[in-house]
């Protein structure tokens, strides 16, 4: 009875669930990505820093996506895997915090853009299976806009903040921004408290079988 409301009604607590963790997760993330570059200029991060820190950690994000998906399938449990993805990814946006020099930063980016590709097929399995699939285009439609939104709202609030606590800063010009990269946490996991708490899984059996991946 509930596996069939859930594939017949697209805008059901899956696909709002999903929804709403991907505007927080995109609020938490894109708030720390608005102040980032200023950040790295404050304490004295080469010009090449950003470029590298960027480009590191979208070719590290883009390759588990394909490892996430495939053990996804092998061990047949995907919340829990995906939900482990949004948490990674919250606190290392707000390990920015901590950070002294850019390679720390590289690190927090690299964790936390792997826990961002790993969870991203299986989340988006998880969305195709919870609806018909005659009406997924709305469901990922739906998801988008909360993807979107939260890219929106993360930076206006970062640059918001930003400007009211600058001004203040006396000794430790860094402040401000570590600041609000501890403030990115809290938006990162709720992330992941509402996938967790609002999802259900479509249960498969594992498939143990699934030894390596097919390119």
């Amino acid at each position: 009875m509930i596996e069939e409301a859930v594939n017949t009604r697209w805008l059901n607590r899956n696909v709002i669930g999903m929804g709403l963790t991907s505007l927080l997760s995109d609020a938490s993330h894109e708030m720390a990505t608005a102040v980032l570059p200023s950040f790295l200029v404050v304490i004295g991060a080469p010009p090449s820093a950003l470029g590298f820190i960027e480009g590191v950690s979208d070719a590290i994000s883009s390759f588990v996506k394909l490892w996430g998906g495939w053990i996804s399938d092998r061990l047949g449990r995907r919340k829990t895997l995906a939900t482990v993805g949004y948490v990674l990814t919250g606190v290392a946006m707000a390990s920015f915090a901590f950070a002294t020099t850019w390679v720390l930063v590289l690190v927090g980016r690299v964790i936390g853009w792997f826990g961002r590709g790993f969870r991203g097929p299986i989340r988006d399995a998880m969305l195709a299976d919870s609806v018909d699939p005659s009406v997924r285009g709305k469901a990922f439609g739906f998801h988008r806009f909360g993807d979107t939104l939260g890219a929106i709202v993360g930076p206006l609030i970062g640059v918001w903040l930003l400007e009211i606590w600058q001004p203040r800063a006396m000794l430790d010009q860094s402040q401000p921004f570590r600041n609000i990269f501890l403030i990115t946490l809290i938006p990162g996991i709720l992330s992941a408290v509402a996938f967790a708490a609002m999802t259900v899984e479509k249960r498969r059996a594992a498939n143990h079988q699934l030894l390596t991946i097919n390119y």
